[in-house]
Formats: structure tokens, sequence, C-alpha cells
């Protein structure tokens, strides 16, 4: 099965040969967010990306001498940020050569860096291989959560852990500014593939749990990567703009309470 790239990351991957943007691709983190009102810049946001980097690298309790995949591997964010350990064996997959491309400038110090092209629904590698499982901000791209899950509990070790952040999506009830039918219509084309957009927190338990992962923690940042619409989607609008783009659609879920970011961590038995 081929898998689409997301259209949005045509744009990241030029920003960042010119140097616009940095290493991560998903939202930022405030511990104290900010109003939406509130100017963000380039500095700003990519501090808060740093943040949430951070958290992801935090719950999964990295350790010297590990060997890490990290799913989705964007253009080296997460990577770089496991390298600060030594002797780490780190491997990075994703389905577009352009941001494995650009992960191949990581600095690789006393550590190894492999890069392969592969899906996450059918990773490449021999069960029991990996100590640490990392998706950051991907999953909900990928062709069903589900089968990605069992994949990640092949490869990982016993007491192995996988640590991942989604955004999940609640349609919205009746009498909604916008029905789910058109907010599909408009996400897909812009942010797709995204093909299960309506998934809850323990929709993603559950499937981790028939995986063979139990679920260790779930945290709840909807609030603190609500300020990143600042710098992706700004608008004056208080709502939702007459005609809105893929990016205020988002924004307007996420404020409107129909959008939950959740950083996970599981464990395998």
């Amino acid at each position: 099965m081929s898998v689409a790239v997301p259209a949005y990351f045509d744009f990241l991957i030029s920003g960042f040969r010119a140097g616009r943007t940095g290493r991560d691709v998903h939202l930022g983190y405030w511990d104290e967010p900010p109003s939406l009102a509130t100017p963000c810049s380039a500095q700003e946001f990519e501090a808060a990306q740093a943040r949430l980097t951070d958290l992801v690298i935090d719950l999964a309790a990295l350790r010297a001498g590990q060997r890490v995949l990290d799913v989705g591997c964007g253009f080296g964010g997460t990577l770089e940020a496991a390298a600060k350990w030594p002797d780490m064996r780190l491997v990075g997959i994703n389905v577009d050569r352009r941001q494995l491309d650009i992960c191949r400038s990581l600095p690789q110090g006393h550590n190894t860096l492999s890069l392969v092209t592969a899906d996450a629904c059918a990773l490449p590698f021999r069960a029991a291989s990996f100590d640490r499982v990392l998706c950051v901000e991907a999953m909900f791209h990928f062709h069903a959560r589900e089968t990605f899950l069992r994949e990640a509990a092949n490869v990982l070790r016993g007491g192995g852990r996988l640590v991942l952040s989604d955004i999940l999506l609640r349609k919205p009830g009746e009498g909604a500014l916008i029905g789910a039918a058109d907010i599909e219509a408009r996400l897909r084309p812009e942010y797709g593939p995204w093909p299960q957009l309506w998934v809850s927190v323990e929709d993603i338990i559950e499937a981790a749990r028939s995986a063979g992962l139990r679920s260790e923690r779930v945290i709840d940042v909807t609030r603190q990567t609500l300020p990143s619409y600042r710098f992706t989607a700004p608008h004056a609008e208080a709502g939702l703009p007459l005609d809105p783009s893929a990016g205020s659609l988002l924004r307007w879920l996420h404020a409107g309470g129909h959008l939950t970011y959740a950083i996970m961590s599981f464990a395998r038995g």
C-alpha cells in the first residue's frame, strides 16, 4: 500500500531549507498559555516546540546505550533530543525521503544513526529489537492506529516503552457552525492522510491493550498546545472565519473543546 505525504510538508520542507523553520514539526507547549490574540514570533514557537519534544523525551526515560526508534521522524528534532545520551543506537523512519535527507545532517557524536524509508504500519525490523519507540504527532497520519500499535509492540523488547503524542478529534454536536462531513472534507486535503479523525484517548488505550501494551500515563496538554495557532493559523476572528482554511478549522476545533492533544506512554510486558 502506498502512503501519501501530508501536503503541508511541502511548505515545511521549503521553510527548513530556507532557514525559516527548525527541526521540530509539531505543535508547541506553553506552561502558562498566552491568549490566542497575542502575536507569536517564530523564535517563540520553536522554543515551545522544543518544550513539547522534551516532554516526550522525559516520559520515555531514556538511558545511555539504548536502541531507539522514532516513527515518523520528521526533520529529526526528536532524534536530536534523544542523542543527548551517549552510545545510543538511533533509528528514524519516514515515508518521505526528503525528510530523511534533512535528518542526514544531524550530528551523531558517539551515537549511531540509521534512517529508513518505511511505513509505520509495516515496520521492517525484527521482533524485540528496540528499547524505546517514539512517535510525535504522526500517528493520526497512519493507515490505522491499531495496526501501528501492534507493530510498535512487536518491535519493542520486554519492558520497553512506547511514547507518543496524538491529535484526537470529537464530532461537534447538533447546531455546530460546521458539521463532521465538512470538517473531514476541509482537513484531509491539507493535513491528510488522516484516515481516522474521530478517535478518543480511550480508543487508543484499548487498541494498545489489544496489542499487548500496558498504559502507563496519559498527559492531556490540550490547553498548553492551543497557543500554537497564534503562529500556524493566526487571524483576528475569535471564532471560525466564513471560509476557513484547514489550519483555522483545526484552531476552532482545538479552542472549542472538539480536539484533545495527548501525550501517552505504554509499556511492553
